[in-house]
């Protein structure tokens, strides 16, 4: 049965982790996104669930979905995507209309921020134009001055765009990132689109 809500999709697929994935996961809510360690220390998935409520509301399925892929649990977090398809369409049409500039052509399943998560690691390897990236961000206010004098310190391409997935936090920091993406690796983004 489908789940009603996103955050019963989140609680299920939470339920779903092994202790030992649920572990991680907590670890990287602790070091990703900065939520305590008294918060989170000897929770199950419903505490945690609450946890990732509370701190990020509408923003807990595009959190849920990051640290999934950050774990390796890349099946599980396509399958919570999958899951909440309907729902985040639904919800989507009025809670990110008007979020990003130009989101009205990207499908929900294309969605930007979904896009940038379900393809990180390929992203991460594939990316070469991280200077223009970083300066488009910089000037739309996604990063600031120094986060960008920071990742453009690191020595290779993979080491800045993990850094630069550590300051994405937010759906429309994700979605701006998208957009220029779009425009600065434009064959990129079309080839992971036909990975679908």
């Amino acid at each position: 049965m489908a789940p009603r809500t996103i955050r019963m999709a989140i609680k299920n697929c939470l339920k779903n982790l092994t202790a030992g994935e649920l572990g991680e996961f907590k670890d990287q809510l602790n070091v990703e996104k900065e939520i305590p360690t008294s918060s989170l220390e000897g929770k199950d998935y419903l505490a945690v669930t609450q946890v990732i409520d509370t701190n990020f509301g509408d923003e807990a399925l595009d959190v849920v979905v990051e640290l999934l892929n950050d774990i390796g649990c890349k099946k599980k977090a396509d399958a919570l995507v999958a899951d909440t398809k309907e729902l985040t369409s639904k919800a989507g049409s009025s809670q990110s209309a008007g979020a990003s500039a130009g989101a009205d052509h990207v499908t929900p399943e294309a969605d930007g921020a979904l896009f940038v998560d379900k393809y990180r690691e390929e992203l991460i390897q594939r990316v070469t134009n991280i200077p223009q990236i970083l300066d488009q961000l910089l000037a739309k206010e996604v990063i600031d001055q120094e986060t960008y004098d920071e990742i453009s310190a690191l020595p290779t391409s993979q080491k800045q765009m993990r850094r630069l997935y550590k300051s994405l936090k937010v759906a429309r920091a994700k979605d701006k990132f998208y957009e220029i993406l779009e425009g600065k690796e434009k064959w990129l983004i079309d080839d992971l689109k036909k990975k679908k």
